[in-house]
């Protein structure tokens, strides 16, 4: 066969016939020609010497190129689908009366912190949701006296990048879709002040920023 009958490897594992089969070849071998019609030559014959090539000398072939193909797409559409579902944790137009509770606590205990600081506050709310121990919905653990503070008297500004973290925190805590930063945490204090005989008493779980979190 002449070079005119190149051959190219799809990534589906599939042969195709990409440029005419000589007719002195059709004309030889009577039933080749009734299993396989000829495909019309590309127009662009840069082009197809590039994609039709079996491999070049660098040893690339055309399978590798749209392997490599279909693998960058995916990437995108990935890296899209995770962008999207991020914008979904941020938005602020649809959030509940619980994940406000939360969101306000983030943002006034740990809003000058790292992202890891403020799911760590997050997640302790959770914690104590859970335990039996405190108020069975979310705002009544964080306004319960002597622990947080009363989320009704906090009103902060919702139109900066500041509250749309804390509510993709809290969102993150409550729906349990990220691991735990500061595990079984249920109280946390400042990290610059001295521990009091109550923190002493506790099991230190792990410092984050200016926080310090026990169990």
């Amino acid at each position: 066969m002449t070079r005119s009958g190149h051959i190219r490897l799809l990534a589906a594992g599939a042969l195709t016939i990409t440029a005419a089969i000589p007719a002195t070849f059709i004309a030889s071998e009577a039933s080749f020609a009734a299993t396989f019609s000829s495909v019309a030559p590309s127009t662009d014959a840069a082009t197809a010497d590039l994609s039709l090539s079996i491999a070049d000398d660098s040893g690339v072939t055309g399978g590798d190129i749209l392997l490599e193909q279909a693998f960058t797409a995916g990437e995108q559409t990935k890296s899209t689908q995770d962008f999207t579902a991020t914008q979904d944790f941020a938005a602020t137009d649809d959030i509940d009366s619980e994940l406000e509770c939360m969101a306000k606590v983030v943002m006034h205990e740990a809003g000058n912190q790292s992202r890891a600081g403020q799911l760590a506050v997050a997640q302790l709310i959770v914690n104590r949701l859970e335990s039996g121990r405190f108020a069975d919905t979310v705002c009544g653990v964080v306004n319960q006296p002597g622990q947080f503070f009363q989320t009704a008297s906090y009103n902060p500004r919702r139109d900066g990048e500041a509250w749309r973290t804390a509510v993709s925190v809290s969102r993150e805590a409550r729906e349990g879709r990220t691991a735990d930063v500061a595990p079984g945490a249920m109280f946390f204090r400042a990290a610059y002040a001295a521990p009091t005989s109550f923190f002493r008493t506790r099991t230190r779980v792990v410092t984050l920023g200016d926080h310090v979190f026990y169990r």
